[in-house]
């Protein structure tokens, strides 16, 4: 479990942040939470493969790297979300 709490969180985090960058954008229906949570996965393993991200503003510990791991996956679910929000703009 120790393992599979990153990528939760992970998850989690993009499937807040990208719904709220998509309708920010104008993208309509629900689409930005699945893409948030695609974007939420692969944007917290890729920048904690790269070793960027908001673990070095963070730190490594207990609660924040919980917190480095929610906002990482947030960042890549916004990305995601926001591009699919530019994408099916209500016109």
């Amino acid at each position: 479990m120790e393992q599979l709490l990153p990528l939760l969180l992970n998850g989690a985090g993009g499937a807040v942040i990208g719904p709220i960058i998509s309708k920010l954008l104008g993208g309509k229906g629900s689409t930005g939470a699945l893409a948030g949570i695609v974007g939420g996965l692969a944007g917290g393993y890729g920048m904690g493969a790269a070793g960027v991200g908001f673990q070095s503003l963070l730190g490594s510990g207990d609660i924040m790297g919980h917190l480095s791991s929610f906002l990482n996956g947030g960042a890549g679910g916004g990305i995601i979300g926001g591009i699919l929000g530019l994408i099916t703009k209500a016109k």
